[in-house]
């Protein structure tokens, strides 16, 4: 039996908001499956228990306004929308000119890559071969069995 990581943090609609904003973020391609995985979404969510209980909640709110921002954009929610729209959205709020939305965008898209670039499936295809120090004990296993992909993440 597979050992399981339930998240905590992205469920429901947030989830579904993350895995489209990752998937806009880092697309699928065929060297790779793109960040939009719930492998992906496991080590954010992971990271995200680590955070300030503050903090985490702006995260998570910011990412259900990206939802509803989506209106305005495709004229359906963020994660409904088409590529096109996603990108529209994305590309204004990077660069718009209220201080904490392109900061909300930046901390985002520093988690996806985050999520993404530390899963060991990934490596081969940045032709990436691993850390040059020997392995060393982690603090909490979870997170490197999470981006071994030894655990499944379920939602």
């Amino acid at each position: 039996m597979a050992q399981v990581y339930k998240l905590k943090y992205l469920t429901g609609r947030k989830l579904k908001v993350f895995l489209a904003l990752a998937d806009r973020l880092i697309p699928p391609d065929a060297d790779s499956p793109g960040a939009g995985t719930l492998t992906t979404a496991g080590v954010v969510d992971w990271a995200m228990g680590r955070m300030p209980e503050g903090l985490r909640g702006q995260f998570l709110a910011f990412l259900l306004g990206l939802e509803v921002m989506g209106l305005f954009f495709g004229l359906k929610p963020f994660s409904a929308s088409g590529p096109a729209a996603q990108d529209r959205e994305l590309k204004w709020v990077e660069s718009c000119p209220l201080r904490p939305l392109r900061l909300g965008f930046f901390g985002l898209k520093s988690y996806v890559c985050m999520g993404y670039y530390t899963r060991e499936d990934v490596w081969p295809t940045i032709a990436y071969e691993g850390p040059l120090q020997p392995e060393r004990p982690f603090a909490d296993p979870v997170i490197r069995a999470l981006c071994r992909g030894e655990l499944e993440v379920r939602p």
